[in-house]
């Protein structure tokens, strides 16, 4: 008796669990809703090439440019007030297939979009540690 409500309480957890869960990732009709971040990050991929090309214009010796999605960070940044000075989106790389390479470029979100022209290169571009000239 004792194996039997224990099946039972189990079943009934993974039920509703699963409910749970499939209430947050799907909406009333059925569909699937990504997140705030993952819609931002799925725009950005979008946006890859003007990405790369940004970086690229950066030095005239980059042939190529690869991004590390991975890596993707979303920040707040402050500016010394309470309200702070946005959210920002990092986004780091490497270029012309060298793996320490590297670079870091910064996009502002406002009102919860991504502004792709205020896109800037945070540090430079470097190898190894080393800035790339």
């Amino acid at each position: 008796m004792k194996k039997r409500t224990l099946l039972w309480l189990v079943l009934a957890l993974v039920v509703l669990g699963g409910g749970a869960w499939m209430a947050q990732e799907t909406n009333l009709f059925g569909g699937i809703t990504l997140s705030p971040r993952a819609k931002q990050l799925a725009y950005l991929k979008e946006h890859e090439e003007d990405i790369k090309e940004f970086v690229k214009s950066q030095n005239a010796k980059i042939e190529t440019v690869q991004i590390d999605w991975k890596q993707t960070q979303w920040d707040k940044i402050g500016n010394g007030t309470p309200q702070g000075g946005g959210e920002i989106i990092d986004i780091y790389g490497t270029f012309n297939n060298i793996e320490n390479s590297g670079w870091h470029v910064m996009i502002s979100v406002e009102d919860g979009k991504i502004n792709l022209i205020s896109m800037t290169l945070v540090n430079g571009l470097g190898i190894g540690g080393k800035k790339f000239e």
